[in-house]
């Protein structure tokens, strides 16, 4: 046999004596049975022979790759990677492979990897867009790839959020209740996902609260554990720093409490922390971190098992958003002020 040339399915049927048909039947577990007997000398031929599916052409004959894409901003951020394998884990059940892209936070590159995924026939793509969903969506839609994507909420198109807003009350209210009335907030730069709104939860408390809102108590930030350091190195300068803060993320308060550490104060003592997401190592920090939960494994599997349905045509599934609940989680980052 020639080096690199696939074994076929005839050759399979000839080592084990059986026809073409029924090498078929036990690689395709169907549609018509096989005695056990039979499947063994099959399989014992296929593994003899190093016999594999041409899976080219199996998608080329049922129009489908058995693909799904996946865009996320950041391939290391603990939430994203989270809804990738919970993703991927609910897709492999259904004999589905996820074909997982990074963009950087690169509007550019969004773009092209949908276009890409579009050109490698992907039965579907479930994306969390940066700035711009349409240039991601644009491509898919053109052909009738069937999308779904988190953290919006976009007309005519099938999305799950979080109730960012709430979570962003959340994480206020549990400060102000504490008893504290100077709090900092460390937000991402604009984008156009959902998690602007946890900014909006933030004013809306201070605004039930009757604490006039001041500027000089929010930096923006870029994404990242240094971020979060440089961002409360700023708010510590200030000449009336805040007795607490809330992060963005979970990720951005990692390094705000280092950075709290650095300048010789102490969490809670000093400065109250929470973030947001419940990522798996907020509950090992020292101390252990104060933040709003969503499921994110739970984001994952819905978005597994909307794609699915629409690349499976399951029925008549209107575009929707459906909106995962938040719920705050109180640990060791956050006490009352101190009073002098």
């Amino acid at each position: 046999m020639a080096k690199n040339q696939q074994v076929t399915r005839k050759e399979v049927a000839e080592r084990a004596g059986v026809s073409v048909a029924v090498v078929s039947y036990v690689v395709n577990n169907g549609p018509r049975p096989v005695s056990p007997e039979t499947q063994a000398k099959v399989k014992a031929a296929i593994e003899e022979l190093g016999y594999y599916p041409n899976e080219l052409a199996r998608s080329l004959s049922r129009k489908q790759t058995a693909t799904i894409g996946l865009i996320l901003p950041n391939l290391t951020n603990p939430v994203f990677a989270e809804i990738a394998d919970s993703l991927e884990k609910a897709c492999a059940a259904e004999g589905y492979m996820v074909m997982l892209c990074g963009t950087g936070r690169d509007p550019h590159k969004e773009k092209k990897l949908a276009q890409l995924l579009r050109a490698k026939q992907v039965d579907g793509v479930v994306t969390i867009p940066s700035e711009s969903p349409q240039e991601i969506l644009k491509p898919l839609q053109q052909t009738n790839i069937p999308t779904v994507v988190l953290e919006h909420d976009l007309p005519n198109t099938h999305c799950i959020a979080i109730d960012d807003r709430h979570g962003g009350r959340l994480a206020t209210q549990h400060l102000l209740s504490l008893g504290h009335r100077r709090i900092g907030l460390i937000k991402r730069e604009p984008a156009s996902a959902l998690s602007t709104l946890r900014f909006v939860g933030y004013c809306d408390m201070l605004e039930e609260a009757n604490i006039p809102f001041d500027p000089a108590l929010v930096v923006e930030s870029k994404a990242g554990q240094a971020a979060g350091y440089s961002s409360m190195q700023q708010l510590l300068a200030l000449s009336n720093p805040p007795t607490a803060v809330f992060t963005h993320n979970d990720v951005l308060a990692m390094g705000a409490i280092r950075a709290i550490y650095d300048a010789g104060l102490a969490v809670p003592h000093d400065i109250s922390v929470v973030g947001y997401d419940d990522t798996v190592s907020s509950s090992y920090l020292n101390p252990r971190l104060t933040t709003v939960k969503f499921s994110i494994a739970e984001m994952g599997r819905r978005a597994a098992q909307i794609i699915l349905e629409l690349v499976q045509k399951q029925g008549d599934l209107p575009a929707q958003t459906i909106t995962l609940p938040v719920e705050l989680v109180v640990r060791d980052s956050t006490a009352p002020p101190q009073k002098f």
